[in-house]
């Protein structure tokens, strides 16, 4: 149950939410001291939440009609935005300590920019996307969620070798109580044809973690690009992406890679 409103005042664009969470129930892990407790998902009768996101477009405005954005406008638009954003919500987490039970608020802060741009000559219809975004995150004391994507890994009982702290097949930490920072661009190369076939976008990414339950940042990479065949309304994306398999909190063993490929029909 929630609310949600949306609306703009000229170049302006906010989005505000209050809606009541689902609630968790798991049990903290009793701590001998509060620097190696580790606070849960545990919100009993849960509080409401406050959510919003504010954001200025200082060149050409961008239709909020839909939840999500267009993304890259493919040199069609000059767009130049920067947002802020936060979330909060009371009591949600909660941790133990020597037999006695603490409750944590949530609070997630960001900003973020968006630059898209047509680039050089018109007649190439060649295009610059740009976007970068830095977290910081308040879960509650060493709060680590690690999570996967179509993980076919299972933890062998007999395995003898050190084990990833994060579990078994590509699970990795994605997301606690830390700070997050994640860069990507992308450039639309240029056409010579008035309707080519296939318009392509490489792309990269860059996402550097610094978790509080963890002694060591990561540094994560994506190459790949995107093909498209009728705009957004049918393209292929192929993709790598690098991640951290911690051994230890202050140990990054190796980083493994996973090649994904996507493809997306909009109508």
């Amino acid at each position: 149950m929630g609310l949600f409103a949306k609306g703009k005042y000229g170049k302006f664009e906010y989005r505000l939410s209050y809606n009541k969470p689902f609630a968790t129930t798991l049990v903290p892990t009793d701590a001998a001291s509060k620097d190696v407790a580790v606070a849960v998902d545990n919100s009993g009768n849960t509080k409401w939440s406050k959510a919003g996101y504010f954001e200025y477009q200082f060149l050409d405005v961008e239709s909020n009609l839909l939840p999500y954005k267009v993304g890259s406008y493919l040199g069609t638009k000059k767009v130049f935005n920067l947002g802020a954003g936060f979330y909060n919500t009371s009591e949600a987490t909660k941790s133990s300590v020597d037999g006695n039970i603490d409750k944590h608020d949530i609070t997630l802060l960001s900003a973020d920019v968006f630059v898209d741009m047509p680039l050089g000559n018109p007649e190439k219809k060649m295009a610059v996307t740009a976007y970068s975004v830095l977290y910081d995150y308040d879960f509650g004391p060493n709060y680590l969620r690690n999570v996967s994507i179509m993980n076919v890994g299972v933890a062998d009982a007999n395995y003898a070798g050190t084990r990833a702290l994060a579990g078994a097949g590509n699970l990795q930490p994605a997301i606690g109580s830390g700070t997050i920072w994640y860069t990507q661009a992308g450039i639309l190369l240029p056409t010579s044809q008035e309707k080519p076939k296939v318009r392509i976008q490489p792309f990269g990414a860059y996402t550097y973690k610094n978790f509080d339950a963890l002694d060591k940042a990561s540094s994560q990479f994506d190459f790949g690009a995107n093909f498209f065949l009728d705009g957004h309304h049918a393209k292929i994306t192929t993709q790598y992406s690098t991640r951290p398999v911690y051994t230890a909190v202050d140990k990054i063993d190796k980083y493994l890679g996973e090649f994904i490929v996507q493809l997306q029909i909009y109508l």
